[in-house]
Parts: structure tokens; C-alpha cells; sequence
């Protein structure tokens, strides 16, 4: 997995710690000139490197003109995308993260009021947004409709998440 982080430079400059955390990653380089010149931190293997990324993220989260793509895809919801990137890393910390994913959406969805059926998602960021999916003769598949949620959701990037490519909930490939 591969995070990119463009920062401004004009924001960069406001807020130092978010300068430094970006010259402190993997591979940082500058594009641009004058007002478009942005400070760009890219993270290669994000696990390996997931706390120094969750950091920088935390610091330029509300920065106006900071961008970020994983595996090549702008996120849109950098709020979102933090969240689930939290999420992630605390369930690298558990013996077993695909339990761990169960227990919050577990969590959640008794929470929401979930209908007695089997879970499309064990990932609480999508967990209630399920209700959403449409089974009626011409919706579009299923699992399509959850890869949308999950894109929505700023989650379809993380290694943990399940999502059924056929009706019997077969596990997606990474």
C-alpha cells in the first residue's frame, strides 16, 4: 500500500510540525513552483511505516489545500480516511485483526439496529451503510454496491476489509 501526502507550501509553513513530519518520511520531495510548490511525503509500505503516516496525517487533517491518495486514488474524505487508518493500526495490534474488525461492527451494528442476517462487511465504517444496498431485480451486484460504500467509506484500501465478490461472501484479493 502507498500513501501520498501534498502539503502546501504555504500551509507547511504555518504549521511546522507538519513540515517536519513530511521531510521525516520515507521519501519526501517538492513539486511545483511559487504558490503551487507542495511538500510531498510518500509512504512506500504504509505498515511498515503506519505510525510516522498516522502522525502526519493527524497534524495537516484540517489543512485546506492538503492532498492525499492511497494506492494512487485521491481520498476525498481525509476525516474519514484517518479514521479507518486509525482503525487499522489498532488492529495490527491485536492477535487477531480480522476479530478485531468483527467486534466493532458487531459493536455498531447491535448499536444501529441491524436486521437478523448474515453481515455483507465485518468493518464498522461500513457496517450501517449496508441498509443502503439495494436487492431488488435490476440493482446492480451486491458486492459492486459495497465496493462503493467502502470507497465512500474511505476504507476499500485496508488489507482487512471483506467484501463478497460472489453470493457465498468469498473474500475479495488485495
Amino acid at each position: 500500500m502507498q500513501l501520498s501526502v501534498w502539503i502546501p507550501e504555504s500551509d507547511a509553513a504555518t504549521f511546522p510540525t507538519a513540515r517536519i513530519l513530511a521531510r521525516l518520511s520515507p521519501a519526501f520531495h517538492t513539486e511545483g513552483e511559487g504558490k503551487e510548490r507542495a511538500y510531498v511525503a510518500t509512504f512506500a509500505d504504509l505498515p511498515e511505516y503506519l505510525d510516522q503516516a498516522v502522525r502526519l496525517i493527524g497534524e495537516v487533517i484540517n489543512l485546506p489545500g492538503v492532498r492525499v491518495s492511497i494506492n494512487a486514488r485521491p481520498v476525498l474524505s481525509l476525516t474519514k480516511f484517518w479514521s479507518a487508518l486509525l482503525c487499522y493500526r489498532d488492529s495490527l495490534r491485536e492477535q487477531d485483526p480480522q476479530a478485531y474488525c468483527m467486534r466493532r461492527a458487531a459493536r455498531l451494528g447491535d448499536a444501529g439496529g441491524c436486521p437478523d442476517r448474515a453481515c455483507l462487511s465485518h468493518c464498522q465504517f461500513i457496517c450501517t451503510r449496508c441498509l443502503q444496498v439495494a436487492r431488488e431485480s435490476g440493482a446492480p451486484p451486491v458486492s459492486a454496491q459495497l465496493h462503493a460504500i467502502a470507497r465512500q467509506a474511505e476504507v476499500e484500501w485496508c488489507p482487512n476489509l471483506c467484501l463478497p465478490s460472489s453470493p457465498l461472501g468469498v473474500k475479495r484479493e488485495a
